[in-house]
């Protein structure tokens, strides 16, 4: 049986990959938004153009992307003082999902106050997000990968992927491979993505420092930091 690190190396890497390609499809998907509001015309239905480009990205990854899509920056339409434009994979078919952006409603969806909205036009880089619940949108608990979109030097919208928890484990999971050792993929925040053991519920807190000689960072280029890390104990 290999050595605990190396198996640990060895996963955080195939991690890192996984996490590596949708960030640069996020870049991708930034381009042609910032190609498509480059053009005469301020409504939001100018965005239904990057269908296409979302599609091709859900359906490219095995899973792993649940649904994609661009929120942009308010005043940015004439027709829409916020427009979230987002599609998911519903069987087999990429489907618009409406959300509820109408502040006098009491099922106002203010992506603006999310997270993986505010981080990376604070940050101006792409971030990693969660796991959370979404309950705005699909009431269940994701990740998501996220990065600014900009034009003419600012940001006017935010590129991002919902990530599946389900695939994420499965990538962990087989390339752990079985371990006597608990293994967990830990947060930032000390959250659980991902674990080998009950001992590690995924969603909870993980006690302990994230850091250590049982400690592996997940390598993602594209981030400043990468916020996760594999942490084993007996």
């Amino acid at each position: 049986m290999k050595a605990v690190g190396e198996v640990l190396q060895s996963t955080a890497h195939a991690l890192g990959q996984s996490l590596e390609r949708v960030f640069a499809d996020l870049d991708r998907l930034a381009e042609a938004t910032t190609k498509i509001l480059g053009e005469p015309g301020t409504s939001k239905s100018k965005l239904e153009a990057l269908r296409p480009v979302v599609e091709d990205i859900v359906l490219q990854h095995g899973g792993l992307v649940d649904s994609a899509g661009v929120s942009v920056a308010r005043g940015l339409f004439s027709d829409a003082d916020a427009w979230h434009q987002w599609w998911s994979l519903v069987g087999g078919k990429l489907v618009f999902i409406p959300h509820n952006l109408n502040p006098a409603s009491i099922n106002y969806y203010d992506y603006t106050e999310m997270t993986w909205y505010e981080r990376p036009l604070t940050s101006g880089r792409p971030e990693l997000i969660g796991p959370y619940i979404d309950f705005g949108g699909a009431d269940m608990k994701i990740v998501t990968a996220s990065r600014p979109v900009l034009y003419e030097q600012r940001t006017v919208a935010v590129a991002g992927a919902d990530l599946s928890m389900e695939s994420i484990e499965r990538t962990f999971l087989l390339n752990l491979g079985r371990r006597e050792e608990h293994v967990a993929l830990v947060t930032e925040t000390g959250k659980i993505v991902a674990s080998n053991s009950a001992r590690f519920a995924p969603g909870t807190r993980f006690e302990g420092a994230p850091g250590g000689p049982g400690s592996v960072t997940v390598p993602v280029a594209d981030l400043a930091a990468s916020p996760w890390h594999l942490v084993a104990s007996d």
